[in-house]
């Protein structure tokens, strides 16, 4: 299937439809746990983590027909980067004057969060990309066979020698090979379509051994 400029927005533009239950249920299982990662870095409590983070979703429902995705300097995923950081200065600041003289007042440097310069936005875009890489892996796992999987996951991420595992599923060396060349192939492709979808704006090459930690 080849990537249009229809179909690499096609999440974004579902998620102006406030009754499209299932866009948005794909977009909370992207970017949900993505958010509070980054949110919960900062230092807030699971709590307080969570409920910015639900915030930030809800900012995103009333915005994001705003999102305009045919201008070229600007990607969703910085877009949302930018709320979830406002957000999360706001609470911040507002926590630092509910709670003056506490750790987190000497802890939190609310001038480096705000800052777009700091190194904020790749840590947002690596856990994204990680984040797009285990929707889509437990997709491609029910997709495929139980023993074509792990050929692929126990030598692909854990890094087992091949002639054990085949020996321990009873198939070929050549077999392991094949099976995990492709499950590998389907990841990538789905990966990529994936990405475009959500609005990345350009695929990078993908250590899928990295994409565990």
């Amino acid at each position: 299937m080849t990537s249009t400029p229809d179909t690499r927005y096609s999440l974004i533009a579902k998620l102006r439809d406030s009754q499209d239950v299932e866009a948005w249920n794909e977009f909370a299982s992207i970017y949900q746990p993505l958010i509070f990662r980054v949110v919960a870095a900062r230092g807030l409590q699971y709590a307080d983590a969570t409920d910015v983070t639900q915030e930030v979703l809800a900012r995103v429902a009333k915005v994001v027909e705003r999102f305009d995705p045919t201008h070229a300097s600007v990607t969703f995923r910085g877009w949302l980067y930018r709320i979830a950081r406002n957000i999360t200065v706001d609470f911040l600041r507002k926590q630092n004057r509910d709670r003056a003289q506490t750790s987190l007042d000497q802890s939190t440097d609310l001038s480096a969060l705000a800052s777009p310069t700091t190194g904020e936005s790749a840590e947002f875009r690596l856990q994204f990309e990680k984040q797009i890489f285990w929707v889509v892996a437990q997709d491609v796992r029910s997709q495929v066979e139980t023993r074509t999987w792990q050929a692929f996951w126990e030598t692909e991420i854990e890094r087992r020698p091949v002639a054990d595992l085949a020996q321990e599923l009873k198939l070929s060396v050549g077999a392991v090979y094949i099976a995990r060349s492709r499950v590998l192939a389907k990841l990538k492709k789905q990966v990529q379509l994936r990405m475009l979808e959500t609005g990345i704006e350009q695929l990078c090459e993908h250590d899928l051994r990295n994409q565990e930690n």
